[in-house]
């Protein structure tokens, strides 16, 4: 595993990514509360106790994350070449 990817580092990475309440939804703070938990080594007992709503959630997110991705595609479509040299993807984001 990259050491970038490793838990210890995206943990960091998403706390200093995290802008309460700026960019963050209800599904997003409960998926942070599932990861942390379950990065923590501890039972996240909703996952047995309502599954259904532990996927929805992080269906929510994803649904989020892959909107926003190609939105940013398009707007980076339609900016000057200047800019485009800059538009590196973030880590992890490979699809």
């Amino acid at each position: 595993m990259h050491p970038s990817n490793k838990l210890q580092n995206l943990r960091r990475r998403v706390n200093r990514a995290r802008n309460f309440p700026d960019n963050t939804c209800p599904a997003s703070r409960h998926l942070h509360l599932i990861a942390e938990a379950l990065a923590g080594g501890r039972p996240y007992p909703m996952l047995q106790d309502e599954p259904e709503h532990c996927a929805g959630t992080m269906l929510a997110v994803l649904e989020a994350l892959w909107k926003a991705r190609t939105r940013l595609a398009r707007l980076r479509s339609n900016a000057p070449a200047q800019g485009r040299e800059h538009s590196e993807r973030p880590a992890g984001a490979e699809g």
